[in-house]
């Protein structure tokens, strides 16, 4: 019997953080982000995410998607999402590609629970059981940016992680500082990586690199805006430190775009925001092909954390320089829409056990975020 999609649900959900924190572009005092359940005809479940933009996510979703999946075969993923991405001919990288993967990261989920099998499982079986965990932070701080440095460095070293993603992106004086510092605290072994948000410019860039260069850091990520695709060929080209990025690009195309001419040598699709599990996972054969290591971003709520885990259980063993990857990365500031979803889970090793259940690999419970709630809407 088909297993037929018969309800999509919508929840908005927002916290207040306790300060304003933010990077080198843009500070914020609260987290959102959408999460869809859908219901199928035997009443299996999944759960899908995307955070950058709820609302309107939400109202794509609600107005032409949604209404497009009921009646839809669950177990059809692929074919399912495919068919939405081509009623947006004019938004092939943008909005649509962010609804699209909220759906599709519930229909994974879904397929999966159906089947009795983890998401890793149908997407091929998983190369790995654990994966290590990068610790992305802290957060920079309104008026201070590196103020909490020390302190979120200390409890992620106690925490056992063993690599460590800094914000950077002030001016270089400080980023080298505050680069320097970190160094220090986590010594000359642990992967050491720097986000610059697209703050800068080619020229800082080098300067920066230039002035670091004793570091070892594992990557520079995203040093100027994310659509600069000349600016990134450049940069490949002079800087010593690998490039990393692809947390904003949407859909298969655009990363063909930046690969092909060589602006990156780290890929980082987000799975609820470039077009779920069915676009990263061709994404990654692409990156794969060029010989690049797909590292995805991670964050939002608790939802994408978990597609995240089960898609680089299948991602293939690959090493630029004396660094392997993947990596999963753990933002490490206040999150409880993350944290109500599912706990951290770091082993002494700094690593992440992939959860082996149906689907995402967990059950989720409404009950814990219900809390968070401030928007809900149904499609049936």
């Amino acid at each position: 019997m088909t297993s037929r999609i018969t309800s999509i649900e919508g929840f908005v959900l927002s916290c207040e953080l306790p300060q304003r924190v933010g990077n080198a572009r843009v500070m914020f005092d609260k987290r959102t982000a959408l999460l869809v359940r859908v219901t199928t005809s035997d009443g299996a479940e999944g759960w899908g995410e995307t955070w950058a933009f709820p609302d309107a996510a939400g109202a794509i979703i609600r107005s032409r998607f949604g209404p497009a999946l009921i009646g839809a075969d669950v177990t059809t993923p692929v074919a399912s999402i495919a068919s939405l991405l081509q009623m947006a001919p004019q938004d092939r990288r943008g909005l649509h590609h962010m609804a699209a993967s909220a759906l599709d990261i519930a229909l994974w989920d879904a397929c999966g629970r159906v089947a009795g099998k983890p998401i890793h499982n149908l997407l091929g079986g998983a190369r790995r059981d654990t994966v290590p965990a990068y610790a992305s932070g802290p957060l920079l701080r309104e008026g201070d940016p590196y103020a909490d440095l020390d302190r979120v460095i200390g409890d992620c070293l106690a925490q056992g992680f063993k690599a460590f993603k800094l914000r950077i992106g002030i001016d270089r004086r400080s980023d080298e500082a505050a680069l320097r510092r970190a160094r220090e605290l986590t010594g000359p072994d642990a992967m050491l990586m720097a986000d610059m948000n697209e703050a800068g410019t080619v020229k800082e860039a080098l300067a920066l690199v230039q002035a670091v260069g004793d570091l070892d850091l594992c990557w520079l990520e995203e040093p100027v805006q994310h659509d600069n695709f000349p600016a990134y060929k450049r940069m490949a080209e002079i800087l010593p430190v690998p490039l990393a990025g692809g947390e904003s690009l949407y859909g298969l195309a655009a990363f063909r775009d930046v690969i092909a001419q060589g602006g990156l040598e780290i890929v980082q699709p987000d799975l609820a925001l470039c077009g779920g599990l069915s676009e990263a996972r061709k994404i990654a054969a692409l990156a794969e092909a060029f010989g690049i290591p797909t590292v995805p971003h991670v964050w939002g709520a608790g939802i994408n954390y978990l597609a995240s885990l089960q898609f680089t259980a299948t991602l293939p063993p690959q090493r630029v320089g004396r660094f392997h990857y993947p990596l999963h990365e753990v933002d490490v500031g206040y999150n409880p829409l993350r944290s109500s979803i599912v706990d951290l889970d770091l082993d002494a090793s700094g690593c992440l056990k992939i959860p082996d259940g149906p689907g995402l690999g967990m059950e989720i419970e409404p009950s814990r975020f219900e809390k968070f709630i401030v928007e809900r809407w149904t499609v049936a």
